[in-house]
Formats: C-alpha cells, structure tokens, sequence
C-alpha cells in the first residue's frame, strides 16, 4: 500500500485525515464499498474538495483505510497467534479471528479487494505467518497433515457464512458450537478422509516464496 504523502501533516490536515478515513471506514460497513465520496465527506464533516485533495481518490482512500485496519486488526491477531505456545490453539485462534474479520469488516475487504490493495507484498504478510503457524503444527501433530496455509481463510469464511448469514449478528452459541466443528476437522488424531490437492496459488511468485508451489510438492 502506498501512503498518500511521506511529509508531516499540519494539524487541520492531520485532523482532517483521520476524520475522513474514520468516516471512510464507517460508511464502506454500513453502505457498502461504492459509497459516494461525497457522502464520506459529508459524514467526516469536510467538503468534497478537501477529501479528493488530500486522497486524489477513492482508490488511495481505500488503501489508508485498509492501512490502518491492518495495522488495528491484523496485526495484533498475528502477534496473539504467535504468543501462543499452543500451535493446534494458535491455528483455532487465527481460524476465529479471520472469521470474525469476515462478519464484522465485509464492506473493508470488499472495498480492498476492488481496489487492488490486496498486493503480493500484503498476500505474503497474510500468508507468510499462516504457512510458518501451519508446518509448525504438523511438526508437533497438533492438525492433519494434509492441512495447508490457504485453507485457512475458506475454513474461516465458511465459520462466518454459517455463524453470521446475510450480515446477521452472530449469535455465540452457534458460533461457538461451528468453530468447534471445523477446528477438529483441522485437528490430527482420528482417521481422516485424505484431502483433494488444491489449485495452484493464483500468484507464482507468491506460493515460490513461500515453498508451497506445485514444485515443492512434487
């Protein structure tokens, strides 16, 4: 992701920012990721004019929006995973986190994803952690064998499709009870019906740094 300008903000300007990205933030939950900007400046209490110059559009906004998700959601859930000494636990953590993600900030990622800021670079702070938690835990046999990094996040969206449809609450008991469900699916122990091969990931470069390409495989 790029950031708007490296210099330092004067303090209206800075004020102004945040109140536009919070605004931002609020408006792709709550309508959806093709809000107007006119109505995120509106609710940020600017004037257009003062969004696309600070922004230049709503692709840079939707970057420094998803920048500060990132840096507010993602990041702490990694730094939790990885305090757990637990792997089998840290993979239910991370599965429930990114499900959670899924009900609570679809408009964000639906907003990031269109406007391209889902990049290799970003793809590898996701999947980098994922990959090292994953082979983690099969070393110590605490999930399949056949498990790889990118089941995570479907196994998450399955969690949050069934827990959380068509944008309901999530009622606990039944979030609870699915999340159990899917992590002893991921769990190692009982005989287990082998898993198809996946697809090759959508970026080479990607799946060869992190060793999981088709070569890798073979």
């Amino acid at each position: 992701m790029t950031d708007v300008s490296s210099r330092p903000l004067r303090a209206d300007a800075a004020r102004n920012h945040r109140a536009i990205v919070a605004a931002a933030r609020e408006a792709f939950e709550e309508v959806g990721p093709d809000v107007p900007l006119e109505e995120v400046a509106r609710r940020a209490g600017v004037g257009p004019s003062t969004l696309y110059r600070r922004f230049g559009g709503r692709d840079e906004l939707v970057n420094a929006v998803f920048s500060e998700y990132f840096v507010e959601t993602v990041e702490p859930l990694f730094s939790r995973v990885g305090a757990e000494p637990d792997p089998g636990r840290a993979v239910a953590v991370l599965v429930e986190g990114i499900a959670r993600a899924f009900v609570h900030q679809r408009g964000i990622l639906r907003a990031a994803k269109d406007a391209g800021a889902f990049t290799p670079e970003l793809v590898l702070r996701f999947v980098g952690p994922m990959h090292d938690l994953v082979e983690r835990a099969k070393e110590q046999g605490a999930v399949r064998s056949d498990l790889e990094a990118r089941d995570l996040p479907a196994v998450a969206h399955m969690l949050a499709s069934i827990a959380a449809p068509f944008g309901s609450e999530v009622e606990p008991r039944t979030w609870d009870r699915y999340l159990a469900f899917l992590v002893d699916g991921l769990t190692a122990g009982a005989e287990r019906t082998a898993l198809p091969p996946l697809p090759p990931p959508p970026r080479a470069e990607v799946a060869e740094r992190l060793g999981c390409s088709d070569r890798s495989r073979t």
